[in-house]
């Protein structure tokens, strides 16, 4: 996936850098102006300095440091329960799973569920209304998206004073006034320019995969009887009387934010980090009592074999879709698995990855990859030696990525100064060519060797077979491309995406 795989290369280059102010003044600019920022890379990188930068020892860090403190919370949601903690992170492996897979997400979500305990909790109002919006204000600067789940939070938290502590407002009223000072004072180009600047739905309208994809998302990660047991607990929660206030809360969390994510884009797998707090809520009102002394023997017998069973299901080897698409029928229990599928043409990746470097031979050369499937994409060649712990040659070649989803991503015009392009025939895309116009235009001309694809030209000594099928192809630009060959996919893609005009707007320095 390219977000883990992007943070771990961060976390490298940031532990080759020289520590001192400059490199903590870059995090910090990068956390205001990035979406995808270096503040989680970079106590990664810290750990790397250490130990290096192999894959094992980031899984380490993101482990320790991010996932453990989110088993910590569901530990402080469970309340004293014998166990609770452990039979909660068993409930849901996933918390696990996606840090093992490397996504630094997992910090953020480790941010809302202690923000859950602690306004949920019984300290002082306004101290728990403070601690909990500054830690919601956390969850979004560490991972954007932890917007939907902040926004939720706020609104349920409101909700539940509307329906049962119409008398106190404290609480809230310092979560609302933190909350929003906190992301003033922080994040203030991301809610300028972003949340209250920017057509969020349309930009990732290349992600609208629709409402079934969110579905089968749901219960591959969850699985359908979890999901049907905390629903008719929390229901019943409700007609008893008991702990209202905490059911109501999660439920409203939980719908409000569903629905306002799939109004902006479908979900992926890191994204179900969002309603992980909420769930362990209703999760834990189902655990045995305080301590175990209240509950029979068979059902805190019941409860261990149930988180036993889920989590252990996810250790067993089963068949993985591809893709979203790719998954058939209901998932009544969480379906992935911890033990990821070998490629079968890691020696084909291996061979392409000797040869783009010995291009460099002569002296560096720069080459761009225009891919981004989940067979080959940039991430795919940049992170290919370090995931299989072997050594960089002596001589490497300058990998550049380029723009991959239509107006989302602008059309990088430095792909045009690379010395070589590196390509998948037929393109490869993940969320088809329809969406992804912005590079797969340019692959096209490439590959047919027409307008401003006729600056290049195969490498056709060699070519490179992955295992869907694709060949992996290398061309050399031979010349420099003209102004008209600029403006040729300028034009086009501004044709494609009139209101995104600036962002396929050829650069002053062309003439």
């Amino acid at each position: 996936m390219w977000d883990n795989a992007g943070y771990w290369t961060v976390a490298r280059d940031l532990s080759r850098q020289w520590l001192g102010r400059a490199q903590i003044r870059e995090v910090l600019q990068s956390t205001v102006h990035m979406d995808y920022n270096y503040l989680l890379a970079f106590p990664v990188s810290l750990v790397m300095r250490v130990f290096g930068g192999s894959r094992t020892v980031f899984i380490f860090a993101v482990s320790n440091l991010y996932t453990l403190p989110g088993l910590c919370g569901l530990c402080a949601l469970a309340r004293g329960r014998k166990w609770g903690g452990l039979l909660l992170a068993g409930c849901f492996p996933m918390l696990i799973y996606l840090g093992l897979v490397g996504f630094v997400d997992v910090a953020a979500c480790a941010l809302a569920i202690w923000a859950a305990v602690i306004y949920l909790g019984d300290g002082p109002a306004v101290s728990r209304g403070i601690a909990a919006g500054a830690l919601l204000v956390g969850t979004f600067l560490l991972r954007r998206y932890f917007f939907f789940y902040a926004m939720s939070f706020g609104a349920a938290a409101f909700l539940v004073k509307l329906l049962f502590d119409r008398k106190r407002w404290g609480d809230f009223l310092a979560l609302a006034v933190t909350g929003g000072v906190c992301a003033a004072a922080l994040t203030p180009n991301f809610l300028l320019e972003k949340v209250l600047g920017t057509n969020y739905r349309d930009i990732y309208s290349a992600y609208a995969l629709g409402l079934k994809s969110d579905v089968k998302l749901f219960l591959r990660y969850f699985g359908l009887l979890l999901l049907l047991a905390l629903l008719i607990g929390a229901i019943g929660g409700i007609v008893r009387g008991a702990d209202r206030q905490r059911i109501v809360f999660a439920l409203a969390q939980l719908l409000l934010c569903f629905a306002a994510f799939v109004m902006v884009q479908s979900h992926g797998q890191q994204h179900l980090l969002l309603y992980l707090p909420s769930l362990a809520l209703l999760a834990a009102r189902m655990l045995p009592g305080q301590d175990g002394a209240s509950a029979p023997a068979w059902r805190r017998r019941a409860v261990a074999a149930v988180s036993a069973a889920l989590f252990g299901w996810c250790l067993v080897p089963k068949a993985q879709p591809a893709s979203i698409d790719a998954i058939r029928g209901v998932d009544l229990v969480p379906s992935f698995v911890f033990y990821g599928p070998q490629r079968a043409d890691m020696d084909q990746l291996i061979a392409l990855a000797d040869y783009v470097d010995s291009l460099s031979e002569g002296g560096e050369k720069t080459a761009t990859v225009l891919s981004s499937s989940l067979t080959f994409n940039a991430e795919t060649l940049i992170n290919l030696r370090p995931s299989c712990g072997l050594a960089a040659p002596p001589v490497t070649t300058v990998i550049r990525s380029h723009g991959t989803v239509d107006k989302r991503d602008a059309f990088n015009w430095n792909t045009l100064t690379s010395d070589y392009l590196i390509l998948g025939d037929p393109v490869q895309t993940h969320l088809g060519e329809e969406n992804q116009q912005v590079m797969a235009l340019f692959a096209h001309d490439v590959l047919d060797g027409t307008g401003p694809g006729s600056a290049y030209v195969p490498l056709t000594e060699k070519t490179f077979t992955l295992e869907n099928g694709a060949e992996v192809r290398i061309y050399r630009r031979t010349r420099d491309l003209t102004a008209e060959e600029y403006r040729s996919i300028s034009d086009r893609l501004t044709a494609l995406y009139p209101d995104y005009a600036d962002q396929y707007a050829v650069p002053d320095w062309v003439r």
